[in-house]
């Protein structure tokens, strides 16, 4: 990352091959995944590289716990820096940008995850009408099994 050299590349990634994200997926298809584009390039003597992740996949709803097709579209720059206290100085405002302290193992695939991971929503439901759960008044209508016990004890 560091040379001063430009890379472009894109390709897709299946969903299997995200152990974590598949965890959280309600079913995994040889289909499912991302398609992803990389781009690296220098500007201001720093390295940088913009990713686009985009694709689909199934999570549970946490109302009904049906599959929910989720859809994604991510862009995110990450910027590399020599020195941890870089690192420590950039701003943390920038939503699309990302600090990282060069070194010459960097997980592509990893990072890739954890940004998928992040846009996750916290407790995805199906929108309202769509989703597949039962009424609460069919639970109101079934007696009570402690009023049953009540009465045989009569």
């Amino acid at each position: 990352m560091l040379a001063p050299v430009s890379y472009e590349g894109e390709g897709f990634i299946q969903l299997a091959n995200f152990p974590r994200l598949s965890a959280e997926a309600a079913s995994v298809n040889p289909e499912d995944g991302f398609d992803c584009q990389i781009l690296s390039w220098h500007q201001d003597d720093r390295p940088l590289m913009g990713v686009k992740i985009r694709g689909r996949m199934a999570i549970a709803c946490q109302r009904c716990l049906d599959p929910l097709g989720l859809e994604l579209e991510i862009h995110k720059t990450y910027v590399f820096l020599k020195t941890d206290g870089e690192a420590d100085e950039f701003p943390l405002d920038r939503d699309d940008e990302e600090a990282m302290v060069a070194s010459t193992h960097f997980n592509l695939l990893e990072a890739i995850e954890d940004e998928i991971l992040l846009e996750l929503p916290h407790a995805p439901k199906h929108p309202v009408g769509q989703c597949q759960s039962r009424p609460l008044e069919a639970d109101l209508e079934k007696p009570n099994p402690f009023k049953v016990l009540k009465n045989l004890k009569k």
